[in-house]
């Protein structure tokens, strides 16, 4: 029997038609262990291909079944999870905004347990996106599939302001700017639309920048530089932003090596 490896992490682009909603498509399968899951400025549609999978909101917090599919709202701080068995999952990252038209009102990323798909859509429809990626017989044919069903909503299809496009603004006031319009209204208009504060998405599109640049291996470049690009006061601010919302530094989260998701957090 072949040996798997300890962490395969895979990433595809969504249909052109909903690039605006779907950010990025995602297979990860390894052994199971326990890691922490970090904060990203995505709504995770996430189907279960193999293992059985628990979750808890702390370290020493109750356990709970996660099920066959699942939809992880955007979090507030680090999620602790592991499987019994080999972890094999399939993900969509949806757009705050295009998670809101799909699936409706979440529950608040603060230690809830994500809700299960069933629970959000139905078991018939949730139980028919299971069998469908279930039983693809390769990675790409997963990803093909995953994506033309994605497709099919119509709730991520439509014309709606580009936010995404804008994830580089350091602050709201600047993201207002550049929509054309005043910052009361945007606040109100994106709190809409995405369930979220525009000042609490732009922070976590500077922590998602952070954990990519720490996730690919490359520390070529310094702390001080990164933080000036993205946007942070300066390197001290950078560091205590992601400790409070990820409980580690960013020199810890540079030394996990190995191919992890950017938002994945290996305890053991």
């Amino acid at each position: 029997m072949p040996t798997l490896p300890q962490t395969r992490f895979i990433t595809a682009a969504p249909p052109a038609a909903i690039a605006q909603g779907v950010f990025e498509l995602w297979q990860l399968e390894d052994d199971g262990r326990l890691h922490a899951g970090l904060p990203k400025p995505y709504v995770e549609l996430v189907v279960s291909i193999a293992g059985v999978h628990w979750w808890r909101s702390a370290m020493e917090g109750a356990e709970q079944l996660y099920g066959d599919a699942w939809v992880t709202p955007i979090q507030s701080g680090p999620r602790y999870a592991r499987s019994v068995g080999r972890r094999h999952l399939i993900g969509a990252r949806l757009e705050p905004w295009a998670a809101q038209a799909l699936l409706g009102p979440l529950p608040p990323g603060d230690g809830t347990p994500p809700p299960r798909l069933a629970e959000v859509w139905g078991t018939d429809e949730a139980g028919a996106l299971v069998a469908l990626l279930r039983a693809a017989d390769s990675d790409v044919a997963r990803f093909a599939l995953f994506g033309r069903w994605l497709a099919e909503q119509s709730a991520l299809g439509g014309d709606r302001p580009d936010f995404g496009a804008l994830a580089d603004a350091a602050r709201a006031g600047a993201l207002a700017e550049a929509l054309g319009v005043h910052p009361r209204t945007l606040r109100r208009t994106f709190a809409r639309a995405a369930g979220l504060s525009p000042k609490r998405w732009l922070r976590l599109h500077r922590l998602d920048a952070v954990l990519r640049r720490a996730g690919s291996g490359g520390a070529e470049q310094s702390l001080a530089d990164l933080a000036q690009e993205l946007g942070y006061a300066d390197q001290a601010h950078l560091t205590r932003d992601v400790g409070a919302l990820t409980g580690a530094t960013p020199a810890a989260l540079q030394k996990r090596g190995g191919n992890l998701p950017p938002h994945l957090f290996p305890l053991s």
